[in-house]
């Protein structure tokens, strides 16, 4: 493994999450601007965007953005959009996961879990000691959603994104974890 590799396991590709219960296989795709009108619009009205009144037009530009160390991925459920994920590596020894957005009609679906599943992999198998990722202080459900796959606050920033709104940095240390064998070194 070079360097690059470990220091950029997130590439800017198709990435075969997983399957729903219901058989439906989740994956991640580059970003395109087509993607990028549909989606927008969805995601500002869920969650932390529609609590700090992300325009949707902002959105639109902030998920083309490129040359600025992130990864803009649209989720797909079925072919179907279904969300959003942005990872900015390298970060702090780790991945920083900046959007987990799962559309409503797959939220409580185990996308979530997926995506963190291989996000965590990812990670792991470039041999990267944490994950990290940020929770508004407001959203006790994500914070809790984080806490159950053993993600733990190390951070407070107050009045981050504005006046009386406080962002959690939230991080899974992954060091002590065993790298998993892949398909093909198993046989």
């Amino acid at each position: 493994m070079t360097m690059l590799d470990t220091t950029h396991p997130f590439t800017a590709d198709t990435h075969v999450v997983g399957q729903l219960g219901t058989g439906q296989t989740l994956a991640l795709l580059p970003m395109t601007a087509m993607a990028a009108a549909s989606l927008a619009p969805a995601i500002a009205d869920i969650g932390p965007w529609a609590h700090y009144h992300f325009a949707p037009e902002d959105l639109q530009q902030s998920l083309l953005i490129t040359g600025d160390g992130a990864i803009r991925y649209q989720l797909t459920c079925d072919g179907e959009p279904a969300g959003v994920v942005i990872i900015r590596s390298p970060w702090l020894a780790g991945p920083y996961l900046q959007i987990l957005a799962v559309l409503p009609h797959l939220q409580g679906s185990g996308a979530g879990k997926l995506i963190l599943h291989w996000y965590e992999e990812t990670a792991l198998a470039a041999r990267m000691r944490n994950v990290w990722l940020c929770v508004s202080g407001f959203n006790v459900d994500a914070q809790r959603f984080y806490q159950r796959y053993g993600y733990s606050m190390v951070g407070h920033l107050h009045d981050l994104m504005r006046d009386g709104d406080d962002e959690l940095l939230m991080r899974k240390n992954l060091a002590g974890r065993v790298i998993p064998l892949s398909p093909e070194s198993s046989s």
